[in-house]
């Protein structure tokens, strides 16, 4: 039985706002060439035994089809000086190969594109996908990671705008 909420959706995405979150970049191929890209903000680690992560994506998105189609999937985790990438794979009304266009990148296993100068990516084959609400929860089994030491601290999301976390430093 579903009972109605107590407050309006507006209120509950600027209550989850509060939670600052990660940004990364989603990317695939699909089994007949399709490429998704895509900014995402929920993501996080499942597993260590065996390599498992998981990120949420809208049913209404338009890489759905070729994210759900595909077998092999990479998340890069950006960077605060990749916050063009962010705005340009969250923009809609672009195809994945769009928003890949003028973004550097090579070809990773299976194909799965990989974004040059990405400091942290994981890449693995698509596992379960778990349908919630107007989502679907996306898990990847990962057997690639790549990682490039940085400086250069990680691009976050807090309250409805990208910024970036505050880096303590060793005296």
């Amino acid at each position: 039985m579903m009972t109605e909420p107590l407050f309006d959706s507006g209120l509950f995405r600027r209550v989850c706002g509060q939670f600052p979150t990660g940004v990364t970049a989603v990317t695939a191929v699909a089994a007949d060439g399709r490429l998704a890209a895509l900014t995402v903000n929920s993501f996080t680690s499942v597993s260590l035994e065996p390599a498992k992560v998981l990120f949420c994506l809208a049913n209404s998105s338009s890489s759905y089809a070729a994210l759900t189609a595909a077998e092999r999937i990479a998340i890069h985790i950006l960077s605060r000086d990749q916050e063009d990438i962010a705005r340009r794979f969250a923009t809609s009304g672009l195809t994945g190969a769009q928003r890949l266009g003028g973004v550097g990148w090579t070809p990773g296993p299976g194909g799965v594109p990989l974004l040059k100068e990405t400091p942290a990516i994981l890449v693995g084959r698509r596992d379960e996908i778990i349908t919630s609400g107007d989502h679907a929860i996306i898990l990847v089994a990962v057997d690639h990671v790549h990682l490039k030491p940085t400086e250069v601290p990680a691009l976050s999301f807090y309250q409805g705008r990208f910024t970036t976390p505050v880096v303590a430093t060793a005296e």
